[in-house]
């Protein structure tokens, strides 16, 4: 066998794992978007139009980047399959490694920032 053909091998059992794991960092995007609404909803008593803040909103554009990446990290690392194999498709711009850096840093971002959001929203709730 050569050593192409064993990463190719290594490759097609460990790539669904990342691949899963890029669907999960998804899926909590999304969880952490919608929880941050319930929050103010039900812990803040907010009702009616809610009042975003910068940081909020910050939190959440970096959520949809995470989002983006990862939708972006799952075609990449299919291209980038393929192109191991026997039927390359050509090569990508960037690279899938980089994509799922990327989908970690703002997914940690954006929740570090929501933290910071949340809290601040519950002192300014507490001390009104």
């Amino acid at each position: 066998m050569t050593a192409e053909a064993a990463l190719f091998e290594v490759a097609k059992v460990i790539m669904p794992l990342y691949i899963e794991c890029s669907q999960q960092y998804i899926q909590l995007s999304i969880g952490a978007m919608a929880l941050s609404v319930i929050f103010k909803e039900k812990i803040l008593g907010e009702e009616g139009q809610k009042k975003v803040s910068i940081m909020l909103a910050a939190s959440w554009a970096l959520y949809l980047l995470s989002i983006g990446a990862g939708l972006l990290y799952q075609n990449v690392a299919i291209k980038n399959m393929l192109n191991m194999s026997n039927y390359p498709v050509g090569a990508t711009v960037i690279g899938p490694d980089l994509l799922y850096g990327f989908m970690s840093l703002f997914f940690f971002s954006g929740s570090v920032l929501l933290i910071f959001a949340s809290g601040k929203s519950l002192l300014e709730v507490k001390n009104s």
